[in-house]
């Protein structure tokens, strides 16, 4: 008997997985009334086998479905974030050309607006500004490009400094912030005359040689005056702020907001060229000890 059902096993097992619907289906198709204990028998037993078999095919098809969809998901996922990081940049670069641009630009109408003044546009490639002491930029135009010592260095917003010292390729200006700086300077607003010293430090000047008569006030716009023989008048140089009008004394204290922030510097403009007073020559350097 068990040699038998061993020998027929599959075809046994094929009747029955073909039966067993069958059955179902014939105890599904009669009313509830209608079914004999047989029936119901077929009904509860076959049952728990037909969710098995229904929850094993769903998952099934679920889990090949999801392997088919995600299939190559990571490689197009890497693609993607490769792009996104490669469009960013792009972005990057776009802001910084147009940045760029602009600057340009700025400076560019400042030139056409200056008249007979000629200007040399150069690019910062190197800062050294420490925190107090000596402030110097490097430029990529030197003696080669025509360049040389005391000539004004500018952007549109106002004075950045003079040249200090010149290569064939390369100079070296320092900034009005610089302990060796002093800018001869009026208040725009009056008139008054004084000079702007450097503090050595990059975001701070003082008010030197401003009487204590004069109408000074805080928040009082600085250009230059023209009279130093080295900048040509009218240029922004900063705003007055910390003023102490002393009582006794010559002359008023206060600081002064430079109107460039040299430390953000670029690209700037080399004055070679502007009419001067004749009675007026270019200063000479001179060291100034500090404040």
């Amino acid at each position: 008997m068990f040699g038998l059902i061993k020998r027929y096993r599959e075809l046994l097992l094929v009747a029955v997985l073909l039966l067993v619907p069958l059955g179902v289906f014939f105890a599904h198709a009669k009313r509830a009334s209608e079914r004999s204990r047989f029936d119901r028998a077929v009904v509860w037993l076959a049952t728990p086998v037909e969710k098995v078999v229904a929850w094993g095919v769903t998952g099934f098809v679920r889990g090949w479905n999801g392997y088919v969809a995600l299939r190559g998901s990571h490689e197009r996922a890497n693609a993607l974030t490769g792009r996104v990081v490669a469009l960013e940049l792009e972005r990057q670069q776009l802001l910084s050309a147009r940045g760029e641009a602009e600057r340009l630009q700025r400076l560019l109408s400042f030139a056409e607006l200056s008249g007979e003044r000629r200007y040399l546009g150069a690019r910062v490639i190197g800062i050294r500004l420490g925190t107090v002491g000596r402030q110097l930029l490097t430029v990529d135009r030197g003696s080669d490009d025509g360049v040389a010592p005391m000539m004004p260095v500018v952007v549109a917003e106002g004075v950045v400094g003079r040249v200090h010292a010149v290569a064939g390729r390369t100079a070296d200006v320092l900034v009005l912030t610089d302990l060796n700086s002093s800018i001869a300077v009026r208040v725009e607003r009056t008139r008054a005359r004084a000079n702007v010293r450097g503090m050595g430090k990059p975001d701070l000047a003082r008010l030197d040689y401003a009487l204590r008569t004069e109408d000074v006030i805080e928040g009082d716009p600085l250009v230059t005056s023209g009279t130093d023989g080295v900048y040509p008048r009218g240029l922004p140089v900063g705003k007055v702020t910390q003023l102490d009008r002393r009582q006794h004394g010559l002359f008023q204290d206060a600081r002064v907001v430079p109107a460039v922030d040299v430390t953000r510097l670029e690209e700037v403009l080399v004055l070679t060229s502007w009419e001067r007073p004749a009675e007026i020559q270019p200063a000479a350097y001179a060291p100034v000890k500090g404040p």
